[in-house]
């Protein structure tokens, strides 16, 4: 026997017994936490309305603009070389068609990029203004109840599950509603930042910060009103819808089913006991001779 048998059973001994030591401390690093964090994203409804309608109508305007410019291009780049055979023209037709397809395509999704971001951008940067708006000044305005419209309203059990009071509440950054000077804010830095991009001139750059300034407000002036006429709408229809009163709810009261006596049970026996001596009327058997006459009993026994 060598030392190192002599030594394997102490290294053994002293494993097991810091196993269960590691154990524990491996358990208590994987056992989760009760207290667990939730990260909530909030995307405002009009991100999922307003880039996407924008960036349809981009699209549409590019494929017209870009088809239309293909095609004078191409006419123009081919005015002195006409063609003047029947297999000349074809491939002049097939090759202006094709130019023409792929300059609409080209600067539809230029125009569908452009136009679909730039209103994303406006998107966010007005929902931003209003957010720090209501931090700093707190929520004013009326909130669009209109269910699908920019105010999109929770159910009141998502709301329960998370812990609220039960109340419906609008998807976006805001608390409030929307006021005319975050369009308007919105706008201008929009105007500003396309005129620094694009470098434009002194009066065109002033043009376009009026602009956006002006057609922002028109925006959330837009909003303003859809959520002054839902929340009409919402007043008319509790006013229509009738309040039913509990007290004049009366519950239905049925008769008390009186079981029959004995003596009636017993009548009821004896006449059952008495129709089953008697045959039914449609199982008697009609026999040849049962309700005949001598006459015509007579009668059959001769033809027979």
């Amino acid at each position: 026997m060598s030392l190192s048998d002599l030594a394997e059973p102490a290294s053994s001994s002293s494993s097991s017994s810091s196993s269960p030591s590691s154990f524990a401390s491996s358990s208590a690093l994987t056992q989760p936490s009760t207290s667990q964090t939730r990260i909530n994203l909030t995307i405002p409804t009009s991100l999922l309305i307003l880039p996407p309608t924008a960036a349809l109508i981009g699209l549409s305007i590019g494929l017209v603009r870009g088809g239309s410019r293909a095609r004078l291009r191409f006419l123009a780049e081919n005015a002195h070389r006409q063609p003047k055979t029947i297999q000349g023209w074809y491939f002049y037709t097939k090759t202006r068609n094709y130019r023409v397809f792929f300059g609409a395509a080209k600067t539809g999704s230029k125009y569908f990029l452009g136009l679909g971001g730039a209103t994303a951008v406006y998107v966010l940067l007005d929902e931003s203004i209003g957010s720090i708006r209501e931090s700093i000044f707190g929520p004013r305005g009326v909130i669009d109840p209109t269910p699908g419209g920019r105010a999109l309203l929770e159910s009141k059990s998502i709301n329960e599950a998370e812990g609220g009071e039960g109340e419906n509440r609008r998807v976006g950054w805001r608390k409030g509603g929307v006021m005319w000077e975050d369009g308007s804010l919105a706008g201008g830095l929009m105007g500003l930042g396309v005129g620094t991009i694009y470098r434009l001139p002194r009066q065109l750059f002033i043009r376009s910060i009026m602009m956006g300034t002006i057609l922002g407000g028109l925006t959330s002036a837009m909003q303003i009103a859809q959520a002054h006429i839902g929340k009409l709408r919402e007043e008319e229809e509790a006013k229509s819808t009738p309040e039913i009163d509990k007290q004049s709810i009366q519950p239905i009261i049925t008769e008390e089913v009186i079981p029959p006596s004995s003596d009636t049970a017993k009548e009821d026996k004896e006449v059952i006991e008495r129709s089953r001596e008697f045959p039914a009327v449609d199982q008697i058997p009609i026999g040849d001779e049962e309700g005949k006459s001598w006459w015509s009993s007579f009668r059959s026994l001769i033809g027979k």
